[in-house]
């Protein structure tokens, strides 16, 4: 129950819930035979907390409650919930509906427990009503349709589920809305009823109204549409979020408690933040599933990270000296900041790391990272070949490791063409900040504002105007960023960098899950054009743009709905009502930062099937200025790697795809939100992994003889059973016989796939995993049709295994069994005995 209350006395009879006339300040309207009844809770009156339960969070801090001490907030507020459950029970106990009153809650309420013996139920109540107040703020929209009903002469009221009693409830509404005037209010713990049974039935009794008269509208689909409906009723729903938007609020509740630090005030208490969200997205028109994730989401997120931007600049203005403000991404400061210009740089990870390879770092930024690259994709990243690289390339084989190139090119360019290159970057790079920065040179302070990660071009350029101006080095660079690796930020001389999403807001490692999703944000960030390659007096030279039309329109879409919900943001500010952004105090601020992290962890970590179909096929450039792109999703690579890997590893996925969140939510809910465990570090190895459940020989078949090797049968988390068999290249394997009938006398065969390397370890942790079709699965004495297999104890699985290119080849077999029982300990019996499991080695 939310919280609402009472009903309009019979004529004569005494105002006992203080309603009527002298509780709405003003006779009742002229019957004008129709009136208009509004729900309270989540319709009138929206509270600035993510649940009703925050409002139990806040009245444990009213009550006196010894909050620091770990975990009592949280058991005070389930007790809280207990309690109101016991008074329900005993309620309908006595035949009084279940409805309840606030003091009869907490006289269920354990008080010792938590030091409060001194207090009486009814002090207890009024501390949460205290919260209450604190907390509740009257919803615009309504607002202004209830204005429009006594305006044109409709008898207004409310109509309420609550525990509340009509006094209090009142109260409630005029502080919310001072001078509120109403011509009747029914709670239902005063009536002993609710509205899904009777109470609307005594309010029509008591206001001598027939159905027809009466319009009732409210959030709740049965309490305040399907029920008066039934009565006649005329009914309006009022939802506070769409199915999609209420099952993401859901989700980020649970990365706010898996992958954030939380907040001071808890995960309940987010200064208003979801109820704004809620009516923003309610009443900001999109047109797009990309503009509805742009105004439910992304603003959000966006509009977090400019309120911490503003703040930082602030601070540093006032700290004296010529501050100018770059963006390196897609901003929101012209849109909110109108009197304060600030500048849009394009100088990206390449060619901030090009106007600095002539230093000892040399080209070890720009690609120490990569892991695999070709002779084109070099050329296309440096601007330049010569025919060392390109002999270079030839004797590695046509690929190699981007640190082996970056070692490697100093000797293949030598000193004066690298010097060339990097005074041609440099000088480039210096006019471009010129052009975009009013008086460039005599600025002391350079804000830079990006998406974040290891300050690479932050750093590149501290190098570079280093290098221009020996002895000076221009202005200080403060990098402002919306999620950073915060031990690459530690350590910049007399440059700064500050994270908003900081590894004091998540840990470490749910850090490093984010940032491996991270392409999502950046291709919804990114330019409508082309990466940067160079610079012609100052004006970026870009690449050809390698993205479909389509998505440079999608993400273009999902911006303007950020920016509607920015506009929205600003326009409540502009009317008087809380900004849940503003951060006033360390608290608020922490709370902000945790919840940013919540929403933005959860679209990358735990996005509903919606968001996959709509984001996973957006491709994104693996190299700054190569031609290599990639779909951000690759569902194919995750169920090869769900089929070959025990759980735990498969989550450790490494790009492409570039959104292994997204690639394992593609294959099931269940895979999505494992993942989220991973990136958490809650993905427990025991319950998740593979567990040795028995031996069974397998028979390894070349053309000249059978040999007979037992394996260890694994069981996934799912139940299925995995069989890895070993396979050496010498041995020229050309089948291998599962004997399935003793596993299963019916099994579904889920796949099976072979990975190969030069040891056993490479073969099943790095090794490529390559499917192998049905046309090279055959039963002997058994039958298998549509991937099930039917065997008796003789029957067996036959693989026609490929030649192998590598010393090692691991065949992997999935199966499950359909039928009871766990089959390993019932057909092999002593043999089901624990073992270890395969050693990777063999």
């Amino acid at each position: 129950m939310s919280g609402e209350a009472g009903g309009r006395p019979p004529a004569g009879a005494p105002d006992r819930a203080g309603t009527g006339a002298a509780a709405g300040g003003i006779a009742p309207a002229p019957r004008a035979g129709v009136a208009v009844s509004f729900d309270v809770f989540d319709t009138v009156l929206m509270r600035r907390c993510t649940t009703p339960e925050g409002v139990f969070e806040l009245a444990c801090r009213h009550a006196g409650a010894d909050v620091g001490r770990p975990g009592l907030v949280e058991s005070f507020v389930q007790h809280r919930r207990l309690a109101e459950g016991a008074a329900r029970r005993k309620s309908a106990r006595a035949g009084r509906d279940g409805e309840v009153t606030i003091e009869a809650i907490w006289a269920e309420f354990p008080r010792r427990l938590f030091g409060l013996s001194a207090l009486s139920p009814e002090e207890l109540a009024e501390a949460e009503f205290r919260a209450e107040l604190d907390l509740c703020l009257a919803d615009p929209e309504i607002a202004f349709l209830y204005d429009e009903a006594r305006s044109d002469g409709f008898r207004t009221g409310f109509v309420s589920d609550t525990y509340w009693g009509a006094e209090r409830l009142g109260r409630l509404l005029r502080h919310c809305r001072p001078g509120l005037a109403w011509d009747f209010l029914y709670a239902s713990c005063d009536h002993d009823t609710g509205k899904s049974r009777k109470l609307f039935e005594r309010v029509l009794a008591a206001e001598g109204l027939s159905p027809g008269e009466l319009t009732h509208i409210g959030d709740h689909p049965v309490a305040d549409v399907a029920t008066p409906r039934k009565l006649g009723i005329g009914a309006r729903a009022y939802a506070q979020a769409t199915p999609w938007l209420a099952g993401v609020l859901q989700r980020e509740d649970t990365i706010f408690s898996l992958a954030t630090h939380g907040a001071a005030t808890g995960r309940r208490l987010d200064a208003g933040l979801r109820s704004l969200r809620r009516r923003i997205a309610r009443t900001t028109p999109a047109t797009s599933p990309a503009g509805i994730l742009g105004t439910a989401v992304l603003g959000p997120v966006m509009a977090a990270f400019d309120r911490f931007v503003a703040d930082r600049v602030d601070r540093l203005a006032a700290a004296g000296g010529r501050v100018a403000i770059a963006f390196l991404a897609r901003d929101f400061w012209a849109r909110l900041h109108p009197e304060r210009r600030a500048a849009y740089l394009e100088i990206n990870r390449r060619t901030a790391a090009l106007a600095a390879v002539d230093d000892p770092i040399g080209f070890g930024p720009l690609f120490q990272a990569i892991g695999v690259i070709d002779h084109r994709t070099a050329v296309d990243m440096l601007g330049l070949d010569a025919p060392a690289l390109k002999r270079f390339f030839s004797k590695a084989g046509g690929t190699t490791t981007g640190r082996a190139l970056a070692t490697a090119l100093p000797r293949l360019f030598g000193r004066k063409m690298i010097v060339d290159l990097a005074d041609g970057m440099r000088s480039g790079v210096l006019a471009h900040l010129r052009r975009e920065i009013d008086a460039f040179d005599s600025v002391t302070d350079l804000v830079l504002v990006d998406l974040g990660y290891g300050g690479s071009v932050q750093k590149g350029l501290r190098r570079a105007l280093d290098a221009a101006r020996p002895g000076t080095g221009g202005p200080r660079l403060h990098g402002l960023y919306l999620l950073g690796r915060d031990a690459a930020l530690d350590d910049l001389g007399r440059d700064t960098a500050e994270s908003l999403i900081s590894d004091l807001v998540v840990t470490p490692e749910t850090k490093a899950a984010l940032l491996s999703n991270i392409a999502v944000l950046e291709q919804l960030c990114a330019a409508a054009t082309g990466s940067v390659r160079s610079y012609r007096d100052g004006a970026p030279v870009r690449e050809t743009e390698q993205r479909d039309p389509a998505q440079v329109a999608l993400t273009a879409e999902a911006r303007t709905g950020a920016l509607a919900f920015a506009t929205a943001l600003a326009l409540e500010s502009l009317e008087g009502r809380p900004d849940p952004f503003a951060a006033t105090d360390t608290e608020t601020a922490q709370t902000t930062a945790a919840w940013t992290a919540a929403m933005l962890g959860r679209l990358l970590l735990l996005p509903t099937d919606d968001e996959v179909l709509l984001l996973g096929g957006l491709t994104h450039d693996v190299n700054l200025g190569s031609r290599n792109t990639v779909p951000l999703a690759d569902p194919d690579a995750a169920s090869r790697a769900v089929l070959a890997r025990p759980l735990p590893d498969a989550c450790g996925i490494e790009a492409p795809p570039m959104w292994p969140a997204g690639s394992l939510a593609a294959v099931s809910p269940l895979h999505g939100f494992a993942y989220t465990l991973f990136g958490a570090g809650a993905l427990p190895g025991d319950v998740f992994g593979d567990v040795p459940c028995g031996r069974i020989t397998v028979t390894l078949v070349d053309q000249r003889r059978a040999a007979p090797v037992e394996v260890t049968c694994l069981r996934t988390p799912a139940g299925d059973l995995r069989l890895r068999v070993p396979l050496m290249a010498e041995g020229r394997i050309e089948a291998v016989a599962i004997p399935v009938g003793q596993l299963a006398s019916r099994a579904l065969v889920r796949g099976v796939a072979l990975q190969q390397g030069e040891t056993g370890a490479d073969a099943v942790q790095k090794g490529a995993v390559t499917m192998l079709g049905a046309d090279r699965l055959r039963a002997v004495d058994a039958t298998l049709a549509d991937d099930i297999v039917r065997a008796g104890p003789g029957g067996s699985l036959l693989v026609l295994v490929p030649p192998l290119g590598a010393r090692i080849g691991v065949l992997t077999v999935l199966l499950t069994p359909l039928g009871d029982g766990r089959p390993l300990a019932l057909a092999l019996g002593d043999q089901a005995t624990p073992t270890a499991p395969l050693a990777p080695e063999a």
